[in-house]
């Protein structure tokens, strides 16, 4: 009777439990999302049908796939393919619409107001969403993806490393590395071939930049690390195309085996760099690593960063420090072999303030025309063509009010090509629209956020910019060039918006008069 009676108990407490997960389950994938839509159609905002489950992740996975499919002509209207969901949709739903990230609602808004004011929050209204496992693994719980008071602790503690006179310091750094690459390219045409993917080329100079001004070292001791990042870059995307498999993340395929593997190694490496320095009594601040300890080492206990922190921000350091800058490179690259007359204004001007001498920190500030030219770049192509945030709670947005859990897609793409903010040659290269700075160049402040917007700009914002106009400045000294014959314009998302198929160019030497 006993034994019947516990097993009667335990079938009755096992039928809760399932009751209980498969309630919170149709509750969430059905019910939840059926009211929000209803909601939302209430307030004139539709978009395309829920799909239980999936939202409307099968049919963007579809819709990148479409937009990577074939190349595009020599042309800078690229929203068809940098964010292929939002330009579909925007011309059927409007301005503003809510497709579905599983059963996630997302409102975007391109109107840059309401951008500024998303941004611009400090009530802690508006957070950052939980970061899928695949970024994870690349930043871990660093900058980019802490919230709350640990991202302010962070950012505090991190922000001296970044202060604009630390950085000058460090373009000798830049200008070294650069110089080094310039010379193997000045080899290759002596070698009588001219053509050079600039894209490889870009990710090993920043990589090498990144490694000596991060942590003292140079590209061959740092490539163990970088090679390992940008190996789980490309799992990370690859994992992003089968969201759409229930639980996918927690198999273990051969990518998420080998993901967990190059974490766990990335771990391993990243230690003991962090470990030699901390044994380092005198660290001599020169370098991003060693200032971000220092600055620790100053601060109470409670307040202070733990080891693991300091490995994420180095993850950090490596993902976004390099990628970034690699990116805006290589299209500056591409958009002056297309827009050759640019090209020649800005060596004119290279030539004119620094001779045949590598630029120092007080003439990059005079660089006009190269700054004006690495804005446009980051106009045309921002390295992050969207960015989400998240409703903390019932809050409202403009006219707009969000129910908790509500996503928020900032398409920075679309803000950037818009022609009511940037004139009828929104979709054309015209560096000159920056003649007077960036507030003058659109007509609203949030326009233009490359780097993002608010409290939670970019903190490498003029690293980035500081590294990409000392190695265009150097390349404009030295050479002149052309599109090869075999680069073909294939602008895709994948993270960043980067050339699909490379960046070929043509060389040829700066002949002096």
């Amino acid at each position: 009777m006993g034994l019947h009676l516990t097993v009667m108990c335990l079938l009755v407490v096992g039928c809760v439990i399932i009751f209980g997960f498969v309630s919170k389950v149709v509750i969430n994938i059905w019910w939840r999302p059926r009211r929000l839509k209803a909601y939302w159609e209430s307030h004139g905002i539709s978009g395309p049908p829920y799909k239980l489950f999936y939202g409307n992740i099968k049919e963007i996975a579809a819709l990148m796939m479409q937009a990577k499919s074939s190349p595009m002509g020599f042309s800078h209207d690229i929203l068809s393919r940098a964010l292929p969901e939002i330009y579909h949709w925007t011309k059927i739903y409007g301005r503003n619409f809510v497709y579905w990230f599983g059963p996630t609602p997302r409102l975007v808004i391109p109107q840059p107001e309401l951008i500024r004011e998303l941004l611009s929050d400090k009530s802690g209204a508006f957070e950052k969403p939980e970061m899928p496992i695949p970024l994870r693994h690349l930043c871990g719980d660093g900058l980019t993806n802490s919230k709350g008071a640990k991202w302010a602790r962070q950012r505090r503690l991190i922000s001296p490393a970044f202060h604009l006179e630390r950085l000058k310091a460090m373009v000798p750094m830049a200008v070294e590395s650069t110089t080094d690459m310039l010379q193997k390219w000045e080899n290759i045409i002596d070698s009588a071939s001219q053509e050079i993917d600039v894209v490889t080329e870009f990710r090993d100079l920043t990589a090498d930049i990144i490694a000596k001004t991060s942590f003292g070292g140079s590209f061959e001791e740092g490539k163990h690390i970088f090679d390992l990042q940008y190996q789980q870059c490309l799992l990370a995307a690859e994992s992003f195309r089968k969201l759409i498999i229930p639980g996918y993340r927690f198999l273990p395929t051969k990518s998420n085996l080998k993901a967990h593997k190059i974490d766990a190694e990335l771990q391993r490496a990243l230690s003991e760099i962090i470990m030699n320095r901390q044994k380092d009594e005198n660290l001599d601040n020169s370098d991003l690593l060693s200032l971000m300890m220092a600055a620790n080492r100053q601060e109470k206990e409670h307040l202070s960063m733990s080891f693991q922190d300091i490995i994420d921000e180095c993850k950090t350091f490596f993902v976004a420090g390099h990628e970034t800058t690699a990116i805006l490179l290589a299209w500056s690259i591409i958009l002056l072999a297309m827009h050759t007359q640019w090209q020649d204004k800005a060596r004119e001007e290279v030539l004119d303030l620094c001779n045949k001498d590598p630029p120092n920190a007080e003439l990059l500030s005079r660089l006009k025309i190269v700054n004006m030219i690495v804005y446009e770049a980051l106009r045309l192509y921002p390295p992050l063509p969207f960015m989400v945030r998240k409703a903390s709670r019932d809050v409202k947005l403009g006219s707009f009010v969000l129910p908790k859990g509500t996503e928020i897609s900032v398409p920075i793409a679309a803000l950037h090509h818009d022609e009511d903010l940037w004139g009828r040659d929104a979709k054309e290269f015209n560096p000159q629209r920056f003649h007077e700075g960036v507030s003058k160049a659109a007509t609203h402040q949030a326009a233009f956020m490359p780097f993002g917007f608010g409290s939670r700009i970019c903190l490498g914002m003029n690293f980035s910019l500081i590294e990409a106009k000392v190695v265009l400045a150097m390349i404009l000294q030295r050479f002149s060039w052309s599109l090869s014959p075999a680069y073909v314009h294939a602008p895709a998302q994948n993270f960043t918006i980067r050339p699909l198929h490379g960046a070929q160019i043509v060389l040829n030497k700066v002949l002096y008069v």
